[in-house]
Order: C-alpha cells, then structure tokens, then sequence
C-alpha cells in the first residue's frame, strides 16, 4: 500500500504498546515529558529545551497533521496498553522518490530500560516495508547517546557511516552514527 492511499491515520499495536495519532488532549503530556529534562534537546536535533506549549502545538499542527496530510510524515504517540497517556512519539519521514525513511524517536525518561523504544521500532519498520513499501529504513543518534544506537542494532539495523561533523547545534559541529535496514 502506498500511503497515497492511506485516508485515515493509522493504528499500531504490539504485545504492550499503541502506536496512534497524536492528539489535542496530548498536548499537556508532551509539555511534561520534554520540559523534564534537558537530556530530550541534547540526544535529538530539533527537540527545544524548555519545551513550551507552543512547541507542541507546532509539533501536532505543523508535523503530525501536515505531515500525514503530505505523506511526508508519519508521527505516533507511544502509549502503553490500557493506558490512553502519551509515553513517547516515533516518526517516520518518508523519501517517496528514492523509497527510502528516516525514524526518530522519543520516550519519556520513566519508561526508559523497559524495551518500549525497541518494541515501537520494530512495529514502525515492519509498517514501513509492508504498508508504506518502502526499502530502506535509517535512523541517527549522536555519540553521546549509545543507548539509541542499541536499540537500533536490536532492531537488526547496521551501522552504516560514521558521519564527522554532519549537524551544526548550539554553536558547534555534532558526529552522528547511522544506522539502516533494507527490506
């Protein structure tokens, strides 16, 4: 399926999570979780620190529903089973001409060390390949967070470069290692 095609937003689900859309009633949920912690801004590229309201609102008006509405973005809430609360958010960026995806991710720093992120990427690739068709999946993470690189490989994505001094944040020049999977 293309997801030209995809009329409405989707709906994931794994052993423990639900991967849905963002909504209104979110927006508080993202305002705590991001403005708990610096370390959010520090391991992402455009993740402010504070985190106000009005960037939430930019995050679910601007790249949740102009992004689905595109196809160019795909972003889900994390949420544990029987628990509707916002945990986390997992996006998807698609390259429709070259059939390809980057994925970023977030989890709330209490959920952390339980395999959440892990579970939500695998959910996220195999609907990339089998729904959006796509071929090639990558995600980044900068040296100072090896935990993001570890779930990536636990999700059977490979180290592919080692890119020096790719991202300009907070006057300098940042490295990031990316990992990718083909179908």
């Amino acid at each position: 399926m293309n997801n030209q095609n995809l009329q409405k937003f989707p709906e994931l689900q794994t052993s423990r999570l639900i991967l849905n859309r963002p909504v209104q009633i979110d927006l508080d949920d993202l305002v705590h979780h991001l403005n708990s912690d610096s370390a959010f801004s520090e391991n992402t590229l455009n993740i402010p620190f504070p985190y106000k309201r009005e960037h939430a609102e930019f995050f679910l008006n601007e790249l949740v529903d102009k992004g689905f509405e595109s196809g160019n973005n795909f972003t889900f809430a994390i949420r544990e089973k029987g628990n509707p609360r916002l945990i986390g958010a997992i996006g998807i960026h698609p390259e429709k001409n070259h059939h390809k995806a980057e994925i970023g991710y977030w989890l709330a720093k209490e959920f952390w060390n339980n395999g959440y992120v892990s579970e939500a990427l695998n959910e996220i690739i195999r609907f990339a390949f089998e729904e959006l068709q796509l071929h090639k999946i990558h995600a980044s993470h900068f040296p100072h967070n090896p935990a993001s690189g570890r779930i990536m490989q636990k999700c059977g994505m490979n180290l592919e470069a080692h890119l020096k001094e790719e991202f300009f944040k907070k006057g300098r020049f940042i490295d990031v290692y990316r990992y990718s999977i083909l179908k």
